[in-house]
């Protein structure tokens, strides 16, 4: 007769503040042309990068997400143009230039900037994650001892471990709203929580 075993899966959260914003900041230009299409959106995107910058964002911060350009038309359906994108993502380690940045960048390139992203995040999640694979074995271990009992037996040694996966299950609560006076965009961060699913094999004895 086999050895007798109990696998089950377990699964654990842990909330991590948030301490960072991660932007995800988008310049579009129109021109005639792919070259002018393609001059006017790096003439706006570095315009952003020196703002970015002069706001305190290391240079490490900053990196460009991608670059495009595609042909425009009218409501004819008849070529008009080329339109040229470039996208950069930008860290922001202090959640309150968020706002002064957002402004100051608009105030430099006017309504070529697109904001396709606004994010709390944690920049180091190392130990959050540690705390939810913890969470994550003990709420296998808790049922494997219900099966366990169930089936008039004890746990043995641990046969088996696979981490099924961990990740951000819900992000935090962005409040972003201009103050009255100043224009300010104030962020508050709440809690980020982390998940973990880990696959335990236990011997009965």
């Amino acid at each position: 007769m086999g050895k007798r075993t109990v696998t089950v899966t377990g699964s654990g959260r842990a909330s991590a503040s948030p301490d960072v914003v991660r932007l995800d900041l988008r310049i579009g230009h129109d021109a005639p042309d792919v070259a002018a299409a393609l001059s006017g959106a790096s003439a706006g995107i570095a315009a952003v990068g020196r703002v970015v910058r002069e706001a305190g964002v290391a240079d490490a911060d900053i990196r460009t997400l991608d670059a495009n350009v595609h042909q425009r038309y009218d409501n004819t359906g008849t070529a008009v143009g080329f339109t040229a994108q470039q996208r950069l993502g930008v860290t922001v380690r202090r959640l309150e230039a968020v706002g002064e940045i957002l402004e100051a960048a608009a105030a430099a390139v006017g309504n070529a900037l697109l904001v396709d992203g606004v994010r709390l995040d944690v920049d180091d999640r190392s130990e959050g994650l540690r705390r939810a694979r913890d969470a994550a074995f003990a709420d296998a271990r808790d049922k494997a001892e219900q099966y366990a009992a169930l089936a008039d037996a004890s746990l043995g040694e641990v046969l088996g471990v696979a981490e099924n996966g961990v990740a951000p299950v819900a992000m935090p609560k962005m409040a972003m709203a201009m103050r009255d006076s100043g224009g300010g965009m104030p962020m508050e961060g709440g809690d980020l929580e982390l998940g973990a699913s880990v696959t335990v094999t236990w011997r009965l004895r």
